[in-house]
Formats: C-alpha cells, sequence, structure tokens
C-alpha cells in the first residue's frame, strides 16, 4: 500500500491547521493582559471605565467585507466601538496580539476581557457587546 496520499493529508492539515491554531492560542492568551497604551486610537479615553470594543479587520479579508458592515452600523449607535484597520496600524495589531483578521476585543479597566476571532454572526456580535 502507498502511504503517498496519507503523507499529503497530513502535510496540507499541518500546513493550514497550525497556523489557524497558533491564531485562536494567541487569541486566548492576550485574555486578562494590561491593554497596551491607547494614545494611539484618539476615538478612545484611556481612563475610561466602560467597556470598549475593538475590531480589528482587513480590507482584503473577505470575512471582514461581510462582518464590517454590522459592526459600522453597531459603531453608529455605539461610540465605544472602534474599528481599526490592521494594514494601517500594524504596530497597534501586533501591540493586541491580533495575528488574524477580523478580531473583536473587549476591554474594560484596562484589561482585555474577551477576544473572539472569525467571522461572527449579528446575533453573536450582539451577544459579546451585551455581555
Amino acid at each position: 500500500m502507498d502511504n503517498t496520499g496519507l503523507f499529503v493529508v497530513v502535510t496540507l492539515a499541518v500546513i493550514f491547521v497550525i497556523p489557524y491554531l497558533y491564531m485562536r492560542i494567541s487569541a486566548l492568551r492576550s485574555v486578562g493582559k494590561p491593554v497596551p497604551a491607547l494614545d494611539q486610537i484618539s476615538a478612545i479615553e484611556s481612563n475610561t471605565s466602560q467597556a470598549v470594543f475593538l475590531y480589528f479587520m482587513s480590507k482584503n479579508c473577505s470575512m471582514c467585507k461581510s462582518m464590517s458592515p454590522v459592526i459600522e452600523k453597531l459603531e453608529s449607535d455605539n461610540p465605544n466601538i472602534v474599528t481599526i484597520d490592521i494594514n494601517q496600524s500594524p504596530e497597534l495589531a501586533k501591540n493586541f496580539h491580533v495575528y488574524g483578521t477580523p478580531t473583536l476585543m473587549k476591554i474594560k479597566d484596562g484589561f482585555i476581557k474577551k477576544v473572539k476571532l472569525g467571522k461572527l454572526s449579528k446575533k453573536k456580535i450582539d451577544q459579546f457587546i451585551d455581555d
């Protein structure tokens, strides 16, 4: 029996699964850590005790394109939601340990409280913001 097919399947799994898991684990590891300096984001007051939501996105990300209209509508109703294009602010994304888009992050009392990576439905975005 030839194991070439098995080798190809395992190789492809490693190539695609390991980076995905790295992004997920990095996002989860950032929860509970202190927030980097927010002075680069003019829309946020750094001493606020209200929750602030950061939406990291990229204009060339297909999942971001479908999620951005929902976030933009919520952003017009809620001033505590800020959209950050990682192509325009790569250093900010690096400081927040954002390695994949779309990423939605909840910040409160100077700490990262929750992080969601990947495409979210309107219902899940509303749940994320309401919690």
